[in-house]
């Protein structure tokens, strides 16, 4: 009988993959897709087999698998990952891996922090910590909370979280239930240009701006499809809850899969949706899970940041939608409040198409406060308590003060360590300065070292208000007002207020990012979607807020012209291409490093460079697709250095 060849994936860092052989009484149509273990240098692996090779002269002795088990993709799946390697510049064992549930992987020790939530601790000071540690602790200052799911989709792995655990830095709680408060109410409606039965397949940006009525469209979409062949890739955990809640109330098969559930849990949810189709609800790692008949996928919340995946292949949720769209034949809807500039852009183009014809946003009453100083602030914020009754404030940090500084002569408090700014915190009715990265404690100094101008605080914090608000109002008071973060508006939990109260946003132009202003805009907007009467924003950018505001409208579309125009003319994404490479050094000095990665890759613009003692960044510019080349070639001959590691990244979120 003759022999079967299979092309097998191993999870390694390395672009090759690999022939054995299999049992040739196998059926050779349910071959490819399915797991193997295999022998691989003298260890045992898993794979995937990704196609079945002719026979030929091999000019090396093929082995046999140890036992080809579970299917886990089907043959569009291994397709669409071969494109995503190859666009990603990702070795295609990798890649693979990224997408596999737990059950799949060869290691499948009971992970200790599946669904645990992780907090950063307050009042600690961070010492001795490595580069990864210190970019894992400026990801926790962006938000409030973040899930295991989270921290490993931005590519940290479990030895550095457990390290920052074990130095007492975090915090472990259990993670969010399936069920949370929230003010949801199913409306059967359709007010959008596309109806149900008519979606074509293309891909639809959906710019709804009220998260409630996109999940009303959703359900009524899956009404008509009878509750069949739908996926909705969400960007939490805490959503996927309350999502799975929701569409659970109408429909029989409705499937929750991310990476906070167990082992087995996961795998249940796969197989049965891979033989029964129904509604598929998960987060980033459910996208290439094969739900039976699919029909439409949706990316809601598209604009989040969590879609550009840190985890190798470091790949964009968007671009992996587009290749799913082109291979599976199924219409793509991306959505959210405001679209990205990326999805903008597209619009333009005619490459997605608009699902609703115009995205108008209402403001009843606008009250713009120039930000004066704390004291009056806070007492204005107390009257509007007292006033309304009913009042959310938006507070988009937890420290007590964003910044101190001098108005005279401009000096500002920062760290001795590491060069970040300091933020003014308060404990037992002391003040304390505190790095904002390293977490460095200094004494409070009320008068300008430079100077001996008395010094300003700039920059509210949710610490503040609260112990301000609970301080200065009577106890009856506190049930009429809520203190959130801006990141908690996008999780259908916070419910409609009176008046909307938004502190300070203007902390974000603050910081060398070439999104600043994109990023300004959403937190001046959003908060519209949980306001029902009266929206006051302290800031004191009023006219870059009134520029797109008019006769009570926020002018959405004229601002991501705005912005697009600026990007065109600085020649910035998403009008160039961009690839970032890190190489982190033992032994070898970075400034040999330079010349050698200038010498090999002379034939691109080099937009930005970066050396350190250990450790060299650059990212490049480049044009064609067959540049990639030069990148791969690269990382083929730096891996064998054991003294090197090399990190690709595509299209990077930031540089």
């Amino acid at each position: 009988m003759e022999e079967l060849f299979v092309e097998v994936a191993v999870p390694v860092a390395l672009y090759d993959t690999f022939i054995y052989k299999i049992p040739s009484n196998l059926n050779q149509n349910d071959v490819v897709g399915r797991k193997v273990k295999v022998p691989f240098k003298s260890t045992k692996h898993y794979g995937i087999i990704l196609d079945i090779k002719p026979p030929e002269n091999f000019k090396y002795q093929i082995k046999n698998v140890f036992s080809v088990e579970e299917k886990v993709f089907t043959e569009k799946e291994i397709k669409i990952l071969k494109k995503l390697s190859e666009f990603y510049i990702s070795p295609i064992g990798l890649t693979v891996d990224y997408f596999v549930p737990d059950k799949i992987r060869e290691k499948n020790i009971k992970d200790p922090f599946l669904g645990k939530v992780f907090y950063l601790k307050k009042d600690v000071e961070l010492k001795n910590l490595t580069d990864k540690q210190l970019k894992l602790i400026d990801l926790f200052l962006e938000s409030d909370y973040l899930s295991y799911e989270e921290i490993k989709e931005q590519g940290f792995d479990k030895k550095t979280l457990n390290s920052l655990i074990k130095k007492g830095y975090l915090e472990v709680k259990d993670g969010f239930p399936v069920l949370k408060d929230y003010s949801y109410v199913y409306q059967e409606i359709q007010t959008y240009d596309k109806p149900y039965n008519s979606l074509e397949n293309k891909i639809y940006l959906f710019d709804e701006f009220y998260p409630e009525k996109r999940l009303n469209y959703y359900i009524n979409l899956a009404k008509r499809l009878k509750g069949k062949g739908i996926h909705i890739i969400l960007p939490s955990v805490e959503l996927c809850n309350i999502y799975y809640t929701e569409f659970s109330k109408f429909f029989k098969d409705v499937y929750l899969y991310n990476d906070q559930l167990n082992v087995k849990e996961q795998w249940n949810v796969w197989k049965n949706a891979m033989e029964e189709s129904g509604i598929l609800i998960g987060t980033v790692s459910s996208i290439l899970l094969p739900l039976k008949d699919l029909k439409i996928l949706i990316v809601e919340e598209e604009d989040s940041k969590v879609y550009k995946v840190k985890r190798t292949p470091k790949f964009d949720v968007k671009r992996l939608a587009y290749f799913i769209h082109k291979e599976k034949k199924i219409p793509v809807i991306l959505s959210s409040s405001i679209p990205s500039v990326e999805a903008f852009l597209s619009l333009k183009k005619k490459q997605v198409l608009p699902l609703t014809k115009e995205n108008i946003v209402n403001i009843k009453n606008l009250k713009i406060m120039p930000h004066k100083n704390l004291n009056e602030d806070l007492h204005i914020l107390k009257q509007i308590v007292l006033r309304d009754r009913e009042v959310l404030i938006v507070s988009n940090k937890g420290y007590y003060s964003g910044m101190l500084f001098c108005e005279r002569c401009g000096w500002q408090a920062n760290c001795l360590k590491c060069g970040f700014h300091l933020r003014v915190h308060l404990e037992n009715g002391k003040k304390y300065l505190q790095c904002g990265r390293c977490k460095a404690k200094y004494e409070y100094v009320s008068d300008c070292p430079d100077c001996g101008f008395k010094l300003s605080e700039e920059g509210f914090g949710k610490e503040k208000i609260e112990k301000f608000l609970k301080k200065s109002l009577p106890e009856s008071y506190w049930n009429n007002f809520k203190v959130v973060s801006s990141l908690e508006l996008k999780t259908l939990t916070v419910g409609k207020y009176q008046t909307v109260v938004n502190v300070y946003p203007d902390f974000l132009l603050e910081f060398p990012d070439f999104r600043s202003w994109e990023f300004f805009f959403r937190k001046i907007t959003l908060p519209l979607t949980v306001c029902k009467e009266n929206y006051i924003i302290f800031t004191n950018q009023e006219k870059e807020v009134m520029k797109f505001i008019e006769n009570g409208k926020v002018k959405i579309k004229e601002f991501l012209e705005e912005e697009l125009k600026r990007r065109k003319k600085m020649r910035l994404p998403p009008f160039i291409k961009t690839i970032k490479l890190e190489i982190l050094t033992k032994k070898i000095k970075t400034n040999l490093i330079d010349e050698y990665v200038l010498s090999h890759f002379k034939s691109l613009k080099v937009i930005k460079k970066q050396l350190s003692e250990n450790k060299v960044v650059y990212v490049f510019e480049y044009e064609k697709e067959e540049e990639k080349n030069l990148f791969k070639e690269f990382y083929i001959k730096i891996s064998k250095n054991k003294n090197l590691k090399v990190s690709i990244e595509v299209n990077p979120a930031n540089f």
